[in-house]
C-alpha cells in the first residue's frame, strides 16, 4: 500500500497517460487529500499506457513551431507534416547528421511557395529546432524523474 497526497497520484497518472478516474479503483481509502493506494491493483498506473502515444514532439515539431512564429504553416498539399514526423521519429542526432537534407526540404517548400530562402538561415533554424527539442526532452525527463519520486511507499 502507498499513502500519498492526491496531487502525487494525479501527477503519476499524468506522467503515464491516465486520468484519476481511470485509476480510481486502486484507491483503497481517502482521508481529505491523503490517499491510500493499492499499487498491486490492476488499475494502478504502473506503466505508461501502451495504446496511448505522447503528443508528437521533437525537432520536427519544434521546427514547425518556429516557422509558425513567422506565419509559415503547413498546407493541405505540402509534405511539411510528414517531414516533421520523420524528424521527430528519427530524433535530434539524425537531424544533425542530415541537416543538409532538411535544409533542402525547407528550400524546396520555399520555392513552391514563392518565398525567398537562404541556406544559412535554414541551417540556423534547424539547429535552433534541434536545441529546443533537446531542451524540451530534458524538461520531460526531469518531470518524469520527479514523478518517480511521488507516490512512493511510506
Amino acid at each position: 500500500m502507498i499513502v500519498c497526497h492526491r496531487k502525487h497520484l494525479e501527477a503519476r497518472c499524468r506522467q503515464r497517460g491516465y486520468t484519476l478516474d481511470e485509476v480510481r479503483a486502486c484507491i483503497v481509502s481517502e482521508d481529505g487529500s491523503t490517499l491510500t493506494v493499492d499499487e498491486t491493483h490492476a488499475a494502478y498506473p504502473r506503466e505508461p499506457k501502451v495504446l496511448r502515444q505522447r503528443p508528437a514532439d521533437g525537432p520536427g515539431t519544434e521546427l514547425k513551431k518556429l516557422l509558425a512564429r513567422v506565419g509559415i504553416t503547413a498546407t493541405p498539399t505540402c509534405s511539411c507534416n510528414a517531414r516533421a514526423r520523420t524528424m521527430d521519429a528519427n530524433g535530434c542526432e539524425w537531424c544533425e547528421a542530415n541537416i543538409g537534407q532538411i535544409v533542402g526540404w525547407l528550400r524546396e517548400e520555399a520555392t513552391k511557395r514563392g518565398l525567398p530562402f537562404v541556406d544559412m538561415a535554414g541551417r540556423v533554424l534547424v539547429k535552433r529546432a534541434i536545441s529546443n527539442a533537446r531542451t524540451a526532452e530534458a524538461r520531460r525527463a526531469q518531470e518524469a524523474a520527479q514523478g518517480e519520486e511521488v507516490a512512493e511507499p511510506r
